[in-house]
């Protein structure tokens, strides 16, 4: 079932009016950026809390939107605003997902450059999944990542993602749920819409920023937490072999959040279940995210209280 509302230019839209014109460069070119916004349940269950939301303010107003130019009508404080309020209008009290999109509108004939911009928020509650627990089976993409001379995977643009999906739909038709992809250098890029992990004799290792990744926000958290926690973990470029071999693999992103891997092209991945790092990962990435563990200062913003306190 869909939510009741949406958030658009600046008010709340009943779900079924919420539109934007066929003739927008939007919906023509897949002219437009966003972020996938998580929001978690408190461990104590009276509120609800928005992970890392500056950060991922920061990345589509300084990486995304100054890529393209785009020049929106609402700043960060404004957009957040509008992500709680339309959490509030459908009552979301749940883990939910929320995505907020910038948008080229209308383009009058010779003024691309400066094309106006809309902008819209969506909000869904969206459960644990029980891929966290099972797993997922994956296969090396025979499509390429984008690369940075074509279109900047760092850019998080919608229609970047159609290369993502031509690869999500090719491995899902041989029976995998999801792909890892390589660069054009032939060199593990990420999946879809994830980060890629893989773990040999106890080191984290992950492809660099400068391997057609999106600097992902979740990636930088698990990072985190794997130093905090004293795991080596080494950025650098990744064979795809290694994938093959590794003790253990994950994905991680907004919408993955922390997920194991346990089969890839038909290699089992350690005992073909989620392995002890990925487990010790994935677990303090749940405390932090519902307020279990101490998060550093704006990590953590509340829907329903005025503040959660770093």
């Amino acid at each position: 079932m869909n939510p009741q509302n949406t958030w658009m230019n600046g008010r709340i839209v009943a779900w079924d009016d919420s539109r934007i014109h066929v003739n927008t460069d939007a919906v023509l070119r897949g002219a437009s950026v966003f972020e996938g916004l998580r929001a978690y349940r408190s461990a104590d269950g009276d509120d609800l809390l928005l992970f890392r939301v500056a950060d991922h303010m920061h990345r589509l107003f300084g990486t995304s939107m100054r890529f393209l130019r785009m020049r929106a009508p609402y700043g960060p404080d404004e957009l957040l605003q509008g992500v709680v309020d339309l959490l509030h209008a459908n009552e979301v009290r749940d883990d939910a997902h929320v995505r907020v999109v910038v948008y080229f509108d209308e383009v009058a004939v010779g003024h691309e450059v400066d094309g106006a911009t809309g902008a819209f928020i969506l909000a869904f509650q969206r459960p644990q999944s029980p891929r966290l627990t099972t797993g997922v089976r994956t296969t090396l993409s025979p499509w390429r990542r984008l690369s940075d001379s074509a279109m900047s995977p760092r850019v998080k643009a919608s229609a970047n993602y159609l290369n993502g999906r031509v690869a999500g739909v090719d491995a899902r038709t041989k029976g995998f749920d999801t792909p890892v992809m390589l660069n054009d250098q032939g060199k593990v890029s990420e999946g879809p819409g994830q980060n890629v992990f893989l773990v040999r004799d106890g080191v984290l290792i992950t492809p660099r920023t400068t391997d057609a990744i999106l600097e992902g926000i979740t990636r930088a958290t698990v990072i985190g937490l794997a130093r905090d926690r004293g795991i080596p973990v080494e950025e650098r470029e990744v064979d795809p072999t290694e994938l093959y071999i590794a003790d253990e693999l994950l994905f991680a992103g907004t919408a993955w959040e922390v997920t194991p891997v346990v089969e890839i092209d038909g290699y089992r991945v350690g005992d073909g279940a989620m392995g002890p790092l990925t487990s010790q990962l994935q677990t303090a990435y749940f405390d932090l995210v519902r307020g279990r563990a101490e998060a550093p200062a704006g990590w953590l913003t509340s829907v329903y209280r005025e503040r959660v306190p770093a």
